[in-house]
């Protein structure tokens, strides 16, 4: 398996530090640019190197290759994934605002164009580069589910809902969340939906879940 462990460039004078993280950073830029338009068989590192305006010897003195850059770019790019779900709303306050609340900002999220840019390069390199793949699943879709099923678990212990597998109804409400548009904007078929349009998608699979798992639902059924 490859090692996308990038090598660790030669100690330097303590002064010279800074330097070097700004040129790092300005080739992480670059490749994240390119690896997103050209993927990465369509990269080389001259032109990493051409667009961050250093040195080809500069690239390979933080990157051993091209596999070993791409696999920073996932990385940091799967860790802004990360941070963005730390940023979804979380209240227990009204059971059918708060779902909608979550899914309304959820969608946003996955639409946004670096999750989007993301998810088609892994489309295009995951089976070539699996470990990456299970890096990105870890930080984008998994967490997603998780946080989902915990806040799901949270309603249910409240009383708000009576869930059967919280797995299984965290998978129903993100699906239907999310629905065709998500799949279509991915794939270039349809503009980002408006804010109404949104509200609509979100609030029509809320109402469909409480329907299924609300208490009140499950205590008229009973």
């Amino acid at each position: 398996m490859t090692d996308f462990q990038h090598t660790s460039p030669e100690p330097k004078r303590r002064a010279g530090r800074p330097k070097d993280m700004a040129k790092r950073n300005a080739m992480m830029d670059a490749a994240t640019c390119l690896f997103f338009h050209h993927g990465l068989e369509g990269v080389t590192m001259e032109a990493v190197a051409r667009e961050a305006g250093v040195s080809k010897v500069t690239v390979y003195g933080h990157f051993a290759t091209k596999e070993a850059l791409f696999g920073s770019v996932i990385r940091r790019e799967t860790e802004t994934i990360r941070r963005g779900l730390d940023k979804l709303p979380d209240t227990h306050e009204g059971v059918r605002q708060s779902l909608i609340e979550v899914g309304v900002s959820l969608v946003h999220f996955l639409l946004e164009p670096h999750v989007l840019a993301v998810e088609r390069l892994m489309n295009t390199q995951g089976e070539q580069h699996p470990e990456l793949l299970q890096a990105f699943f870890e930080a984008g879709p998994w967490a997603t589910k998780q946080w989902l099923q915990e806040k799901l678990e949270g309603l249910a212990q409240t009383g708000h809902l009576t869930l059967g597998v919280p797995t299984l109804a965290a998978n129903q409400l993100c699906s239907m969340w999310q629905g065709m548009l998500v799949t279509e904007v991915r794939m270039g078929v349809r503009h980002l939906p408006s804010d109404e349009e949104l509200y609509h998608q979100v609030s029509s699979a809320v109402d469909v879940f409480l329907a299924a798992y609300g208490k009140a639902s499950r205590d008229n059924n009973g």
